[in-house]
């Protein structure tokens, strides 16, 4: 049997991989140039992911397959189990990956590279030194070998506390200093990055910013203050916030660039079209020199709030009135603590991008009353 075009997802089993696995899922190959619309319009007849793909009598000619990446471990999370009957996707372990890449009939089509550690309290610098580095780099490697589209997860814990702005400029690379090894490690591969005379023909390191949404309970004490937020209010009538650490903020009133989750998977999967379809926006034509087609880019909204304005869109979502309780900070987190993030998206914006981000109060809504109120 030929073997179809197939999507490399790293993470798959995480929160982000995961909805990048399902999107893929719901993609023809035909569709992704016309995806990049920058509207954020979805085109052709609406799809779900929901259905069971493994009962599909037939598959669209140009259906897409998905490598589904990720360590042992994460065969335990629900998330695992989302799309695993399905004919379409192919479950690996991180360490075979090369491997299989190698005796692959043909290469992806692209990379999508969400694997990492994602954890802003481990001390252990060997874990990110393999995980987030290591890793990232020997799939830059390939794709800049094979001539394939890499598309990687960098993080806003590259900016540390802020001081010197929120630019994804690649020029300013190296002035940034983050505030834990997790950010350090992020940091390093991008440096990484740009030292490289040898690069895969696009490629974008996507710096998320404060990202909630559905199936993300796995990560426990690592998971939104939207789903802890949620289980707080709907159990004991209340949340929990930190208070503050410094006098220039009040208790609550602390601000980060809240962004959903279904943005993430719009934006990668329009810079996915773009670098599959080549066409670059004449704005973005300076980000993407012939010679090193990649640039970071912010995943944000461009706009910051507090975590007062997200626990109130909470009670709003749950119709709770609001009742907040503000406690100390652990020291483990005092010293490493943003107390605001804000995503410039000139970047982003230049790339063709132009649908609006979801507001804070739309998103928890959705993901509170779809998601979570279903036990979901």
């Amino acid at each position: 049997m030929k073997q179809r075009p197939y999507v490399v997802v790293t993470g798959a089993h995480g929160f982000i991989g995961n909805h990048i696995l399902e999107k893929m899922l719901a993609l023809d190959l035909s569709e992704l140039t016309s995806a990049a619309s920058g509207d954020g319009s979805q085109t052709g007849r609406p799809r779900t992911a929901q259905v069971r793909f493994s009962q599909q009598s037939s598959l669209p000619p140009e259906s897409l397959d998905v490598w589904a990446v990720d360590l042992p471990e994460s065969m335990t999370r629900p998330t695992a189990h989302r799309f695993s009957q399905s004919g379409r996707v192919r479950i690996l372990y991180l360490n075979d990956l090369t491997e299989q890449l190698r005796t692959a009939t043909h290469p992806p089509l692209a990379v999508i590279h969400n694997g990492a550690c994602s954890s802003t309290v481990e001390r252990n610098p060997a874990v990110f030194a393999e995980l987030n580095v290591g890793s990232s780099q020997a799939l830059w490697k390939y794709c800049a070998e094979h001539s394939i589209p890499f598309i990687y997860a960098s993080s806003a814990a590259v900016y540390g506390d802020g001081l010197k702005g929120f630019s994804d400029s690649r020029e300013l690379t190296g002035t940034y200093k983050p505030l834990n090894l997790y950010g350090q490690s992020k940091l390093d591969f991008d440096a990484w990055a740009l030292e490289q005379t040898r690069a895969p023909p696009f490629w974008f390191g996507l710096r998320y910013f404060n990202v909630y949404g559905p199936f993300e309970g796995h990560k426990g004490g690592q998971a939104s203050m939207v789903f802890h937020g949620y289980q707080q209010a709907t159990r004991t009538g209340s949340i929990r916030l930190f208070k503050s650490n410094t006098p220039k903020y009040g208790d609550g009133d602390q601000v980060r660039d809240f962004v959903y989750v279904k943005d993430i998977v719009r934006v990668t999967l329009h810079l996915l079209a773009l670098s599959l379809g080549g066409k670059i926006p004449d704005s973005a034509k300076a980000l993407l020199p012939e010679a090193s087609r990649g640039c970071f880019v912010n995943l944000g909204t461009g706009t910051a709030r507090s975590w007062n304005d997200l626990a109130a869109a909470v009670f709003d979502a749950i119709a709770v009135p609001e009742k907040i309780e503000y406690i100390l900070m652990p020291d483990n987190i005092a010293g490493q603590y943003q107390n605001y993030t804000c995503a410039d998206l000139t970047t982003l914006r230049a790339l063709g991008y132009e649908a609006p981000l979801t507001s804070l109060e739309q998103g928890v809504r959705e993901y509170v009353q779809r998601y979570l109120m279903r036990g979901l």
